[in-house]
């Protein structure tokens, strides 16, 4: 099989020639580990471990403001980005960029920005269709990422407002939501016009933290589930792929994802409950699962490590469905010797008859 065809396979839940690998996020730090731990200079891990290649692109759903440097010290910056959103990001240390203040704080704010996610005028770069037709022409799959739009809202109003919001005044965030779908929609479509549709649609979105969903069920399918219905009834008629990276328990969620087409989940925090060997007998008729390798455990090595890939591996394995990855990122507590073991198990396993 094809990169693309190992991909598109296993991702609707078919048998492939074998369990495609890939993994997203490495740290710098890991980085450096490895490095001395024998990687070449010149080699990613990705291409050292020969992994499946996927092609990513994105496009632009800001509200197109200005970004600025506010602030600059030696340990950090203080930026405003294209949504309004003043983040404080470390120098030093491999870290999520700490939201600190937001320009959209009451309705009247929204009223006055909204109509910026109605152009779409520079959103999509022109570099962005000659990569996709690329990555058809040499059979690699490729994925688009728009701004999920829940997760735009979140982030946009801060968590704390957004969710306070879905209760007190759910027709502002709804009007959110809707907007910048509108926007996934066009933008989208676009691609879909010029002749370079991605293979897959990946939404970036930690709509669950450690204990669950950061609303109740009833809210998503009240006020989000209708617009994610508008976004799997757009993939299906292309033939799009959608997946979904959500971060925490991911476990209630599923269902709702299901129900409302999503056909990957990714990447199954392992220290948050998700555990594959359970999620497979129950959803993998309805669902793909990628990555739950847990980190942790590649830390700790030796048994843990053979034990945990193992048996996640042959757990989730049949029939198709399942791409290897760790269950979040590679931190620099794993060695390059305990990542390439889990890979070799992968390769071991992981081929069909």
């Amino acid at each position: 099989m094809t990169n693309r065809e190992r991909y598109r396979t296993t991702l609707r839940r078919q048998q492939p020639d074998r369990i495609p690998m890939w993994e997203w996020a490495i740290w710098p730090e890991t980085l450096q580990r490895w490095r001395r731990e024998g990687l070449p200079d010149d080699v990613e891990p990705q291409e050292y471990f020969e992994m499946d290649p996927i092609v990513a692109v994105g496009v632009d759903c800001s509200l197109q403001l200005e970004p600025q440097k506010l602030e600059e010290t030696q340990d950090f910056t203080i930026t405003r980005d294209a949504d309004g959103v003043t983040l404080k990001a470390w120098k030093e240390h491999y870290a999520t960029p700490v939201e600190i203040d937001f320009t959209i704080k009451e309705r009247a704010d929204w009223d006055r920005l909204k109509e910026r996610l109605t152009s779409d005028e520079g959103r999509i770069q022109p570099d962005v269709y000659e990569t996709l037709r690329q990555a058809r022409q040499d059979e690699i799959f490729s994925i688009c990422s728009p701004a999920e739009p829940i997760w735009w809202v979140l982030r946009t109003l801060g968590h704390e407002q957004a969710l306070m919001l879905m209760a007190t005044d759910p027709d502002w965030v709804e009007e959110m939501v809707r907007y910048q779908m509108e926007l996934n929609l066009r933008l989208l479509q676009k691609l879909v016009e010029a002749g370079t549709p991605p293979d897959g649609l990946w939404y970036w979105a930690d709509l669950c933290y450690k204990n669950g969903m950061l609303f109740s069920p009833a809210t998503y399918r009240s006020l989000f589930m209708p617009y994610h219905k508008q976004i799997t009834r757009f993939c299906r008629q292309n033939d799009i792929i959608l997946i979904f990276h959500c971060d925490g328990d991911v476990r209630q969620f599923i269902p709702l994802l299901i129900e409302a087409g999503f056909e990957v989940i990714q990447p199954l925090e392992a220290r948050c409950g998700n555990d594959v060997r359970e999620l497979k007998p129950l959803y993998g008729d309805q669902i793909a699962f990628f990555g739950n390798i847990a980190s942790d455990v590649l830390a700790e090595g030796g048994e843990a490590l053979e034990h945990e890939v193992r048996s996640k591996v042959l757990a989730a394995k049949p029939g198709g469905g399942y791409v290897f990855h760790s269950d979040h990122s590679v931190p620099p507590t794993i060695s390059l010797a305990s990542y390439g073991r889990a890979v070799e198990i992968c390769r071991e396993l992981g081929t069909y008859e």
